[in-house]
This record gives C-alpha cells, structure tokens and sequence, in this order.
C-alpha cells in the first residue's frame, strides 16, 4: 500500500503565533490542519522563519521543523524571477508543499497546493495592510498562479479568487474550514463567572469578535448599539475582542473613550480558553463584516449555541445556512433593529442545539481528509522511505 505523502507546511503562520500568542484565522487553520493532517498519518515538515533561538532542524513524532530564512527569500525570488537556493533540498525531503499564508515557493520538481483564504487584498486595498501592498499584491498574483492546486475555503470566495488572481477555475478546489472540538465545550459556571468578574462583565453582552481592521465594520456596529434604546443598552454590554491590527486608528481612539462608561467594552487579544467562556457568557453574536472569504469567528460562535447577527455576505450564508440573522453591513439601523430583536431568538433550547449540530457538520479532520484528497490528485514522488533525519540536513 502506497504510504502517506510527507508534506511541507508553511510555518510562518504557526510561528508567529506561538511567539506572540495571538493567531490570526490563517494561524488557526494551519495549526489546526498540522494537527488533523498528522492524526491521519501524515508527517509534516514545517518550512519557515526559524523562531528566536532556533539555530537548528528539530522533530517530534510526524512534525518535523526545518527553519530557513523563508519569508523574505521566497519575496526576494519572486521578485527576481529565480528559484530559492535551498529549493533542491527541501524538494528531496517533501512530497507536496502546502502553502497555507500565501506564501509560494517556486520548485522544480514538488507539486504545490495555496490555500487563497479570499481576495480581499486584491478587491479590496482599501480594507487591507497599506505597508508594502502594491508588491505585495503583484507578489500574490504570481504565488497562485505557481501553484499545482488552489484551495478555496468558501465556494462564495471562488469568483474573486478567479477574476483576481487569474487562476484557471479548474485548478479549485473548494475545502470549508473546521471547528475545534473545544467550542462545544461550556466551561463551569465557576469559570465563566471568573472571567467575567475579571473583566467587570455583566452576562448576556452582545459579543465581536475580530481584529480591529477596515473590512470587520465595527465602527459601524459600535454606533448600532449607540443607536439602541436605553433600556437594552443599561443590561447589555457590546464586548469586542480582538487586538488592534491597521487603518481604523479613529476607532481605537473612540472604544478607549468608552471604555470609563463601561457599556462598549473592547478587550484586545484574549487567549482561546477566556474566549470561549466570554462565548458562553454572552446573549448574542454580532459580526457585521463587510468582506469574509469564510467567516470562521461565526462558526465558532454557532458551536456555542449563540444567536448570531452576520453581515449580508455570500461567504456568511454558505456557511450558517438559516442558522443567522442577515443584516446589511452598511446600513446602521438594520444592525441596529437586529440588535433589539435579539430576545427572540435567546434561549430557545430547541434553536441553541440546531445551531450547535450544524456547527458540528465542520470539523478540521475533514478539513484534513478533503486536503488530502486533493494531495492524492497530484499523484506522489513518495517511496516507502522514510523522510531524512532533519539532524543531517546540510544547507
């Protein structure tokens, strides 16, 4: 029997994350697709930046770390037209690259799949980090169209990742993202009451969730709640949570003002553990995004059984279904309206399990086994050898 293809994963993502403690959705996905894909078998190669104090290739059990100078030599070939120096080597150790963050080697003889998470940098420069993004973007047209395959992680995303990355639409394949079995998982009473006293919260809050950037709207939704009655307002908090990323430096100023009154709470980054228990405090989700390629911070919160209130986007509804209420992200009083009808759609046992069985339909071992599919296409330079002691690598 042919065995499992050994997979070079971009780490950039994932060492990123573990040094700041603050993964983005792309850290998310990759580490939780590492961690699927070696439940099934697979063993990855995590080709990246070395992090700070790692001068050597380390492994444990199928995750083998192989830390190059990565990012700024993959921009640097790119931008020259060459190959990396290092290709060679790491073509002899990997059957298939995956480049999860966008960024895609040029190799000679390994079959690459990108997963295009959306096209918003591209559609949409207005709403996306301004440092360097016309290279950037010229960059990104070139990574995709080396790739063997594209993943796109909504079919909604698909027409954008074809108009603007040029890619021929037989290349996609389409592979939703997953949930982590943890959001199921109501923590104690006790714990939840913790976290919330910590934070001077009251429970049944309306909860966002996302890094403060142009495209997440909530500018917009703070004013919706502004715009609410007094009455709902005095027993239910706005909690956003989510670190400050770019281009709203108004907004930031204007949730610090608020942050005396105590009604419009913005809590920055908090780790996954106090995420989920400010999930299980809350009354409702509002997430009145103006652009998502899948929209994963409302799958997460479908899993915890919360109402959700969600931007009238393609991606949104391809993920909950009927499971949300869909509003315009442009239009204030909508959010606004949604916002104050929110009582309806609370508690309602029946509603909070139909909610939490859809989210179940996602999981990152599917995610995985679909990835995998998509690996097998490509068919496989593997052997029955097993990958090459990263101790001896000689770069």
């Amino acid at each position: 029997m042919q065995r499992l293809p050994i997979v070079g994963l971009s780490s950039n993502a994932l060492d990123a994350a573990n040094a700041s403690g603050r993964p983005d959705g792309i850290g998310i996905y990759t580490q939780a697709l590492e961690r699927a894909l070696i439940d099934e078998g697979v063993t990855v190669w995590r080709v990246g930046n070395p992090p700070r104090g790692v001068r050597s290739p380390s492994s444990n059990n199928r995750s083998i770390r192989y830390p190059l100078p990565w990012q700024p030599a993959i921009a640097a070939a790119c931008a020259l037209g060459a190959r990396l120096p290092f290709a060679a080597a790491i073509e002899d150790r990997i059957d298939i690259f995956h480049a999860t963050d966008y960024l895609v080697p040029n190799f000679a003889r390994t079959p690459v799949v990108v997963t295009l998470h959306d096209a918003v940098p591209l559609a949409h420069p207005e709403w996306a980090n301004p440092r360097a993004r016309r290279f950037k973007n010229r960059l990104l047209r070139g990574f995709a169209r080396s790739a063997a395959r594209c993943i796109a992680i909504s079919h909604a995303a698909v027409p954008e990742l074809v108009e603007h990355y040029a890619i021929d639409p037989a290349l996609i394949r389409v592979v939703p993202l997953g949930v982590g079995a943890h959001w199921f998982e109501q923590p104690s009473e006790q714990t939840i009451e913790a976290v919330l006293a910590s934070r001077r919260l009251a429970g049944g809050y309306f909860l966002h969730v996302g890094t403060l950037q142009p495209r997440k709207n909530v500018d917009i939704l703070v004013t919706a709640y502004e715009r609410l009655p007094n009455e709902i307002r005095a027993r239910r908090q706005l909690v956003i949570a989510g670190k400050y990323g770019w281009g709203v430096p108004v907004l930031r100023e204007r949730l610090c003002s608020l942050r005396s009154a105590g009604r419009v709470v913005w809590l920055d980054y908090v780790d996954r553990d106090t995420l989920r228990a400010l999930h299980y405090g809350a009354q409702a989700f509002v997430f009145p995004s103006l652009a998502e390629g899948f929209g994963l911070p409302v799958l997460e919160a479908l899993a915890t059984g919360l109402p959700v209130i969600a931007g009238d986007l393609p991606a949104l509804r391809e993920v909950a279904q009927h499971h949300a209420t869909y509003v315009s992200p442009h239009d204030v009083d909508a959010i606004s309206s949604a916002m104050s009808n929110i009582d309806a759609y609370v508690g309602i046992a029946t509603d909070i399990e139909t909610r939490r069985l859809h989210a179940r339909t996602f999981s990152w071992q599917q995610c995985a086994r679909q990835t995998l599919d998509i690996y097998g296409e490509l068919g496989s330079r593997a052997t029955s050898e097993s990958p090459t002691n990263p101790a001896s690598l000689d770069l």
